[in-house]
């Protein structure tokens, strides 16, 4: 289940000068509060939606809308209002939004750099997970490295889904007595295509 919606949270309360209070007439003793409103996800503030504010007679503790103001107070209600910033952990879920792609982001380039890195210098026990003809994911296993070849195991299963090649990279999937030989040419070609998905060492 989801949690979300909107917030509203106190930001700053002012005394309006030059206000009378439109019920009791007493000067000076208007109070404006804004409050600041967010969506939020789990309760962590997502982004700003808006302020909302709420005016009060101090001496009547009666409470007015905006509209019901003289012209004095709407003014300086106008100018106390412009000096109300939002906070900035009001952005705190998009900050997090955007620290988790930035690492998304970095996390996939240093896989793609290690994955590059253990094609270019082939060793004995590397597993290439790879996307089959049919669609389906698998894994060989290097067993011996040459100059110029390299021989390989197939694992003798298959999954629907790339995050099952944990469940199907075992020892008993090896057919030891079966091995293929490929060229590094074949992998780099493999790995251009898109279909090489991934080096474990």
């Amino acid at each position: 289940m989801i949690v979300y919606g909107y917030r509203s949270t106190h930001l700053r309360s002012a005394l309006l000068q030059n206000t009378k209070c439109p019920n009791c007439e007493t000067k000076n003793q208007m109070t404006a509060s804004v409050y600041g409103r967010h969506v939020h996800i789990f309760w962590i503030p997502l982004f700003p939606a808006g302020k909302t504010s709420v005016f009060e007679c101090q001496h009547c503790h009666k409470g007015f809308k905006k509209k019901e103001l003289n012209e004095d107070g709407k003014l300086a209600f106008k100018n106390f209002k412009s000096s109300v910033k939002t906070p900035l952990w009001k952005y705190s879920g998009l900050l997090i939004i955007g620290l988790l792609i930035a690492l998304g982001v970095y996390s996939s380039k240093q896989k793609d750099s290690k994955t590059a890195e253990y094609i270019a210098n082939p060793a004995l026990n590397d597993v290439y997970t790879f996307k089959t003809n049919q669609n389906y994911y698998s894994t060989f296993k290097i067993i011996q490295v040459f100059k110029d070849s390299i021989y390989v195991n197939y694992n003798n299963l298959e999954t629907s889904k790339l995050s099952g090649i944990r469940k199907i990279d075992k020892a008993k999937n090896y057919n030891d007595s079966l091995y293929y030989v490929l060229t590094p040419i074949d992998i780099e070609t493999w790995q251009a295509s898109g279909d090489l998905k991934s080096v474990k060492r």
